[in-house]
C-alpha cells in the first residue's frame, strides 16, 4: 500500500528518534519534517523524478528512499547518534541513486518522438 505524506514524515520522525512507534508526534516536530519532505518533493518535481501528487500517496517502492531524504533535510535540526546519522546518510545517498531508476520508463514511448 502507498504510503501518504503524513505517513511519510512520521517514518522519517522514527528514522529521526523524535518519534515513537505508535505515539503521536509533537507538533513543532510534524512542522519541520513536513517542511523537509515540501523541500524534498520540490527538488524530486524539478528533477522529474516526482511522479506523484505532493499530496496523493507515493508508490511503495521509492517510499524508504523518500523517508531517508527527508530524514537527511532534518539532521542539522536534530542531534542523533553518530550511527543514526550515518545510516540517514547512507540510506538518502542510496535513495538518489536508486529513485531514478524506480521512475524512469521501462521503454521510451514511440509516439511522442521529438522531431528534429
Amino acid at each position: 500500500m502507498a504510503s501518504t505524506k503524513a505517513e511519510m514524515r512520521d517514518m522519517a520522525g522514527e528514522e529521526l528518534g523524535v518519534k515513537r512507534l505508535h505515539q503521536p508526534m509533537q507538533s513543532q516536530d510534524a512542522a519541520r519534517i513536513t517542511k523537509s519532505f515540501d523541500q524534498v518533493y520540490a527538488q524530486l518535481k524539478k528533477d522529474g523524478l516526482a511522479i506523484w501528487a505532493s499530496t496523493g500517496s507515493a508508490p511503495d517502492e521509492v517510499v524508504p528512499h523518500i523517508v531517508f531524504l527527508i530524514a537527511e533535510g532534518c539532521l542539522g535540526v536534530y542531534g542523533v547518534s553518530n550511527e543514526r546519522y550515518n545510516r540517514i546518510v547512507m540510506g538518502a545517498n542510496k535513495a538518489r541513486r536508486e529513485i531514478p531508476k524506480m521512475v524512469k520508463p521501462d521503454y521510451e514511448s514511440q509516439d511522442n518522438a521529438t522531431d528534429y
